[in-house]
């Protein structure tokens, strides 16, 4: 019963994530026509390492254009994924230090020491508490794995690593959310 707990544990926090968050960026990358339909594994795994230098080489040309182009909220989640080292590995730390930063400021707001509390032992060392607090979640997030359950390693990256390739997989066979449910969720958000 403890395996059978450790797959849905695995498959609900990190297998359906990665599936959906894969599916997000390859079905971008499939429409903007960077990766054909096509192509097998060993193709899409190219043509991502081809992504990421051409990532390199544009940020650079960016930064010494110093330009700050507006972004959208997929060219955010594209540049972190490759800011993350792409491919599956990338994704899988984006994911996981997405989740550490959405509970860490779960855990700010629900356990708020007050300003006082904040403040106590000055502005410079909140500062400093903050950002050794991001290295720290930056470096977890590089180790993903050790970040999920620790009893089953193997079992969480196979999920991880499943759920990564139904994403590609469903984007490569151009399935998307149906328009009814995009616009449902549209009218529950406008009211």
């Amino acid at each position: 019963m403890s395996l059978f707990l450790d797959i849905l544990n695995a498959v609900f926090k990190l297998g359906l994530p990665m599936a959906g968050v894969s599916w997000f960026l390859f079905h971008r990358l499939y429409g903007q026509g960077n990766i054909d339909r096509s192509a097998d594994r060993k193709a899409i795994k190219t043509h991502v390492q081809s992504l990421k230098a051409n990532f390199k080489a544009e940020k650079k040309s960016r930064k010494q254009a110093d330009t700050k182009l507006p972004r959208s909220h997929a060219d955010i989640v594209f540049d972190k994924w490759m800011w993350f080292g792409s491919g599956f590995y990338g994704l899988a730390a984006l994911w996981t230090f997405a989740v550490i930063e959405v509970s860490d400021i779960f855990n700010f707001i629900f356990n708020f020491p007050g300003l006082g509390g904040l403040l106590s032992e000055g502005l410079i060392e909140l500062i400093i508490s903050m950002a050794i607090n991001q290295v720290q979640n930056i470096l977890t997030s590089f180790v993903w794995f050790s970040f999920w359950y620790a009893d089953s390693i193997p079992l969480w990256v196979v999920i991880a690593y499943g759920g990564y390739w139904v994403g590609v997989e469903i984007a490569r066979r151009e399935l998307a959310v149906p328009v009814t449910w995009i616009d449902r969720l549209r009218a529950l958000l406008k009211r």
